[in-house]
């Protein structure tokens, strides 16, 4: 499978080039896969397959590999917008809203997409895009807690969390908009 390859790929090259985050990355990564394999009731469709195993790639090529004096997350294009050290297009900003974007896909097929015919979709619609919100926000605890472990190593600060978070927002929003749209076209 292309995402274990990826996984050993990543492992390998993290720990060649002595990245102090590797084993964490690593960790959450398989985590969050455990998690899914336990909770899910059937094979997941194709295309949320590849999505998660774009999404781990994202997570993993962020926080590994290295882009001038930091990481990929802190690489970005564009100017700087209104405070110093923040600008327009940054990898970490794209990373976030598009794996918030996966996970309440994600979410919404293992959770709440079982329970549909049952149950007032829009609620399950919440539901989804608030459990990909709330791990988005046990990501940023991680990251946090990677900050403190690694004397404050490429992770940024108050502000990258900020921006973090709004991200996850802006990318589990949309896909709870696509379910939604998607159910009222079918219907």
């Amino acid at each position: 499978m292309p995402d274990n390859a990826a996984l050993a790929g990543f492992c390998i090259y993290g720990f060649a080039a002595g990245s102090p985050s590797t084993a964490g990355y690593l960790f959450s990564v398989l985590v969050i896969g455990a998690a899914i394999v336990w909770l899910r009731r059937g094979a997941l469709p194709d295309l949320l397959a590849i999505a998660l195993a774009i999404a781990a790639i994202l997570h993993l090529a962020g926080g590994l590999i290295n882009v001038g004096q930091g990481v990929l997350y802190n690489a970005s294009i564009g100017p700087y917008v209104k405070a110093p050290g923040t600008h327009l297009l940054q990898y970490d900003h794209v990373a976030h809203a598009s794996v918030s974007f996966v996970t309440a896909f994600a979410c919404w097929v293992v959770l709440a997409a079982p329970h549909a015919a049952t149950y007032h979709r829009r609620e399950l619609v919440i539901l989804a895009v608030g459990a990909a919100l709330g791990l988005g926000a046990l990501n940023e605890v991680v990251e946090f807690l990677a900050t403190l472990a690694h004397h404050g190593a490429h992770v940024g600060g108050y502000r990258n969390t900020g921006r973090d978070l709004v991200c996850n927002v802006i990318g589990a929003g949309a896909a709870g908009l696509v379910i939604t749209k998607s159910h009222a076209t079918a219907a």
